[in-house]
């Protein structure tokens, strides 16, 4: 079977489409992710990469306009740890999370694990970049982020029919991977690099 191409402008509104109805109607467009045949390469290309693109774009142009003097090299280098800590945590999160539902006997089919972290993400990248270009609203992205818990919440009871306490146990060990792991990747890197100095 071959993969049809998507145009730019194609992919960035379904990117719109998508995000939108995660916002508005959430139930609904868990229901239609869990159905689409997409593989993990898919959803990265036709979702999450661009978000992250964009994301990494907001802090390199924030670093540049908070600081006095045009340090393109500092900003560079925020931008591809945000670029990287963004990244990798979606695959460090899906491969432990598997792990560990691999270990106490929960089956949760990879793709769907993949998509259920790739989507509910989209809350920090776009906060993450609401905040790279306005440092003072890190507030409000703070406590937008914890939206991020709601969509997990929805995503699992779209896909699982469990009791209330493993739906909670899903939902904080899901929703506190997501929120967590980027940022301390961030700070792995930013340790590494200077130590590297």
């Amino acid at each position: 079977m071959s993969k049809e191409t998507i145009s730019l402008a194609v992919l960035y509104k379904n990117l719109i489409g998508r995000l939108k109805e995660l916002i508005i109607r959430p139930q609904k467009e868990w229901r239609v992710i869990f159905s689409e045949p997409k593989s993990i390469n898919e959803v990265l290309a036709q979702f999450s990469l661009p978000l992250i693109g964009f994301y990494t774009s907001a802090v390199f142009v924030g670093y540049l306009i908070s600081h006095q003097q045009l340090d393109f090299e500092s900003a560079l280098k925020e931008a591809v740890f945000t670029f990287s800590s963004s990244f990798f945590a979606l695959y460090v999160c899906y491969y432990v999370l598997g792990k560990v539902l691999q270990l106490f006997k929960h089956d949760f089919e990879k793709s769907q694990l993949f998509q259920l972290l790739a989507y509910s993400s989209s809350v920090l990248y776009l906060t993450g970049s609401f905040i790279a270009l306005i440092p003072e609203a890190i507030i409000i992205g703070s406590v937008v982020n914890l939206y991020l818990i709601y969509l997990v919440w929805v995503a699992v009871s779209t896909l699982k029919k469990v009791s209330k306490e493993i739906h909670i146990w899903y939902t904080a060990l899901f929703g506190l991977a997501i929120l967590f792991t980027p940022s301390l990747i961030h700070r792995l890197f930013v340790f590494i690099s200077n130590l590297s100095v």
